[in-house]
């Protein structure tokens, strides 16, 4: 599962922002690497970053990352693409090859805009390559968005890796970008106004509330109506004239997507839940996390991390829930 958007606040500083929902417990924390950090994909072969990194995700062997953002400004969350995502079987000799997973520490390490994304993307070749930590090859998209408001999604179709401009920045699950792009036309009724009353067959019936305009909002949690969810609350949202007004903006509309333990499970019976949300400022290279267990928002200043930093930095979070007394 998972949504994912970006926002622009008023002053222009650019946001993205994710929900993390899974049935496994991923245990992610936020984590810093530093510029220069060598690393090893699957197949053996040496990378190293140009950029520092923050962003979520676990350090066993190698770090692997689920979203993050790099210190010029550009950000990537992966999310569930079930049943659509087609890697390769085949290496390829001449392109950098990574298994899905590796693709955003990648990204991070050596892309400095989307505008370079598009240009860089020829090097990779995702292979079809399991991660460890799930036994599986995990079937993934993209989005990717920078400090310039530009937005992306990156999806495999048989073994190609295709890049495609994103006009909503709105993320959720499969099917395919251009599916929930048209689905949109499903839903041109929906508006923040109430509709007018009306005379049906000379009764005259009148609103009982707020709320009409809504009426074909859709409430579920499968990842078509989360979409459609999405944009209209992007679209009619109050951004805030500060930053801290977007902020609250920004998680205040995460709290559509959040999906409470229980209400949604797996065929196992396991629930998948929101293990996470997390904001990204890309204009001021901020991080916000909020776990599952606590509705508290920690942040980290990732040049402030950076300084003198020579390996990875690990945040353990304290999500012990806590009440506020007056």
């Amino acid at each position: 599962m998972c949504t994912s958007f970006t926002l622009q606040a008023e002053n222009q500083e650019n946001f993205l922002a994710r929900t993390m929902d899974f049935a496994f417990q991923l245990n992610g924390v936020p984590i810093v690497i530093p510029k220069g950090y060598t690393w090893q994909t699957q197949l053996g072969v040496s990378e190293s970053t140009r950029f520092g990194i923050i962003g979520t995700g676990r350090c066993t062997e190698e770090c692997i990352l689920v979203d993050g953002m790099n210190e010029s400004g550009l950000s990537i969350a992966e999310l569930y693409f079930s049943n659509e995502a087609k890697y390769s079987e085949a290496l390829e000799k001449d392109k950098i090859n990574l298994a899905p997973h590796e693709f955003i520490l990648w990204i991070l390490g050596n892309v400095a805009s989307v505008d370079e994304l598009k240009t860089k993307i020829e090097q990779i070749h995702l292979i079809h390559a399991e991660i460890s930590l799930l036994s599986t090859v995990v079937p993934l998209h993209y989005i990717v968005t920078d400090r310039t408001g530009a937005c992306v999604v990156i999806e495999t179709n048989r073994g190609l890796i295709e890049v495609k401009d994103n006009p909503l920045g709105v993320m959720t699950n499969s099917p395919e970008l251009e599916w929930h792009l048209k689905n949109l036309s499903n839903y041109l009724s929906l508006t923040p106004t109430n509709y007018p009353s009306r005379n049906f067959l000379g009764y005259q019936v009148k609103l009982n509330g707020l709320g009409s305009g809504t009426a074909a909002l859709p409430g579920g949690l499968s990842s078509p109506e989360r979409f459609v969810r999405a944009v209209y609350l992007k679209e009619f949202i109050e951004k805030g004239a500060t930053r801290k007004e977007t902020l609250n903006a920004i998680f205040h509309l995460l709290n559509n997507f959040t999906i409470p333990k229980g209400v949604m499970l797996e065929e196992t019976h396991e629930p998948e839940y929101t293990q996470y949300r997390v904001a990204f400022s890309l204009t001021d290279l901020e991080y916000f996390f909020s776990p599952y267990e606590t509705q508290e928002i920690f942040s980290i200043k990732l040049k402030d991390v950076l300084t003198n930093l020579e390996k990875p930095k690990i945040f353990e979070i304290n999500k012990s829930f806590t009440v506020t007394q007056l």
